[in-house]
């Protein structure tokens, strides 16, 4: 707050001047009991969400442990030396479908970018996320992005619509799986509950979308209903204003490619789902597991009813594998050192190859910024001689 001071003495008086009082001098007792109660609910809501997310991962930890405790790893080591070098070639071309299909949405959204240029930005943010914090993996997309020649900000607005996009289908999945679980096994309990509030909030997110690209103005006031929940959970997120100009912005950046792609960029995403089931269905019969053990619609409905952990860390490194294995094992005959042999194939598949293919477009990227350093040296060396 500020409070105009004026000098006094002989002569002319100088102009005013203004002094800072602090907030704490302008408040009247009644806002600082406010205040001081509204941090120490906050505390207490941090305090509380703590702790939940510490029991839920104790919990999770224990139910992988449980798991993985009664597997016999020699006979994992059995059935994984039995893949052949063709069996391999196959697992690994279904690799490349399903990064064709996750990077089409980014292709789309993104003006002059390509379905190449696409993957190969989706596989260098892949390793670099992996490898180093948030977030250098937008640095390294968006110094590809300009390398390239593509308008960074549209790039990034392109990528920030795949990413949602992403989620919206990813938390749709859960529904499928229950369905099928109900279809094939006539029970679909373990999974339903899930399912259903993964839902609702895949629904929240299409809700969103829509009210974003209905029109600039509605845009705007989505992002200060969001600006002003946020401040109500941290004072430190942005605020109304912030969120209104960055939604207003993104708006106009993809709000076009929006319209003309949504149906096809959320058809491949879908078709990218059931490519990742069909590689773990492919890596379980190339283990020796047959339909008779472990039917097809059983594999599928119990990987897309777990596929929301894929969310966690690391893709849900040990956890989704766990709960894929077991409830196909609850639900079928297979061996379980079969099944845990057919997740670590799915695993390399899914995590380990993209981080490997990742490595050629960031070697890529590196030549690239070392060309336009030498470009950018060239006129200022050429100058200093001169």
């Amino acid at each position: 707050m500020l409070r105009r001071v004026t000098a006094t003495g002989p002569g002319v008086a100088p102009p005013p001047r203004l002094t800072r009082v602090s907030s704490s001098e302008s408040s009247t007792p009644a806002d600082r009991v406010g205040a001081a109660m509204t941090r120490r609910r906050r505390l207490a809501i941090a305090i509380v969400v703590r702790a939940v997310l510490w029991a839920a991962l104790a919990g999770i930890l224990w139910y992988v442990v449980r798991v993985l405790r009664n597997v016999d790893w020699a006979a994992v080591g059995h059935a994984l030396g039995q893949l052949s070098w063709w069996q391999v070639l196959a697992l690994l071309g279904l690799v490349a479908v399903r990064q064709l299909f996750s990077s089409t949405p980014l292709a789309l959204f993104t003006r002059g970018l390509g379905i190449r240029r696409a993957a190969a930005n989706d596989l260098v943010g892949v390793l670099v996320a992996t490898v180093t914090p948030a977030p250098a993996d937008i640095v390294a997309r968006g110094a590809l992005f300009r390398a390239w020649g593509i308008d960074v900000p549209r790039g990034l607005a392109g990528l920030v619509l795949n990413s949602v996009l992403f989620y919206a289908v990813r938390l749709s999945m859960p529904l499928a799986g229950a369905i099928l679980m109900l279809w094939t096994v006539g029970d679909e309990t373990a999974v339903g509950w899930t399912a259903v509030f993964s839902t609702l909030a895949a629904v929240v997110i299409v809700v969103a979308l829509v009210v974003v690209f209905r029109g600039s103005s509605s845009a705007g006031a989505l992002g200060r209903f969001l600006g002003r929940l946020a401040r109500r959970i941290r004072p430190t997120f942005p605020g109304p204003d912030e969120l209104e100009a960055k939604l207003v912005e993104f708006h106009g950046n993809v709000s076009d490619r929006w319209e003309r792609y949504w149906g096809w960029a959320s058809g491949s995403l879908v078709v990218m789902g059931g490519v990742e089931a069909l590689i773990l269905v492919t890596a379980l019969r190339f283990l020796g597991v047959p339909p008779s053990e472990a039917p097809l619609l059983v594999i599928v409905a119990s990987f897309l009813s777990m596929y929301l952990l894929m969310a966690t860390p690391f893709l849900g490194l040990g956890v989704l594998d766990a709960a894929v294995v077991a409830l196909i094992a609850s639900r079928s005959t297979a061996d379980p050192a079969a099944l845990v042999a057919g997740m670590i194939v799915w695993r390399v598949c899914i995590q380990l190859v993209p981080l490997i293919a990742g490595l050629a477009p960031l070697v890529e990227l590196r030549r690239l910024r070392g060309a336009d350093s030498d470009a950018e040296a060239g006129p200022a060396e050429a100058a200093t001689e001169a």
